[in-house]
């Protein structure tokens, strides 16, 4: 055995019982520090300790002009009118219901061709700020002030995201001026579709204009006068089912 290999084996022998000993020698340098050993109830504590609770989440309420009250079942007017149509393709009003709060209607879509549900609105929602795509089937509702709204199905409208934004920063969100439109369901398949819009608050007296266009279709902006004032009237008599 040479030397080398003695000193060697010297002080592995010594590092070996230094580290027995619950000393650790440090990554650099040749000097060893002591870490004292952790106590072994360490080791129970981490593996039966409780997670801490949840932090408390309570979800924000939807705003009032999101849909009708729950508590009312509505009051029936009856329309029923072709808003557009060519050749192909008709699109008309089918049912319309009015609350204490505003009033929904119904669109039905029926084609002699199945049609691209991407041109319908369907498909993944758009980021806020970026441009719809061209060319999407567009329903648009004027109130007798002057007063509209539109809707294309694509996103929920620029009323709601600021409502939830509002909530999330801490502040009381503001009712927005009105109308506002928004599609609540749709859906279909092949020649038949069928959407459902939701529009607030009830109209004020006069005439209530439905458009409708469609410029995938080369279908164009097509007006509709409805009568605002029986929307209004039915709305006013719809009755509370627990009031």
């Amino acid at each position: 055995m040479n030397r080398m290999t003695f000193w060697w084996r010297v002080r592995s022998l010594f590092g070996a019982t230094l580290a027995g000993l619950g000393w650790r020698r440090p990554s650099q340098g040749i000097a060893y520090v002591s870490i004292p050993p952790r106590p072994w109830w360490r080791h129970l504590w981490h593996k039966f300790k409780l997670a801490p609770p949840p932090i408390p989440f309570e979800a924000p309420p939807p705003p009032p002009f999101s849909g009708q009250p729950d508590s009312e079942l509505g009051v029936a007017v009856p329309m029923r009118v072709v808003l557009a149509s060519d050749p192909t393709v008709v699109i008309a009003l089918t049912d319309c219901a009015a609350y204490s709060n505003g009033f929904e209607f119904s669109v039905a879509v029926r084609s002699r061709e199945d049609l691209d549900s991407r041109l319908l609105g369907f498909g993944p929602p758009i980021p806020p700020g970026a441009k719809e795509p061209d060319g999407l089937f567009r329903i648009t509702v004027r109130f007798a002030d002057g007063g509209s709204a539109s809707s294309s199905q694509r996103a929920p409208g620029p009323e709601l995201m600021d409502y939830y934004s509002a909530k999330r920063d801490g502040l009381e969100p503001k009712l927005p001026k009105g109308p506002v439109l928004q599609p609540t369901s749709g859906g279909g398949g092949g020649k038949r579709w069928n959407f459902h819009y939701w529009v607030w608050p009830l109209p004020p007296e006069g005439n209530l204009t439905l458009a409708c266009e469609w410029p995938a279709r080369r279908m164009p902006l097509t007006e509709h006068e409805l009568d605002g004032a029986a929307i209004r009237r039915a709305g006013d008599s719809s009755i509370d089912l627990w009031g």
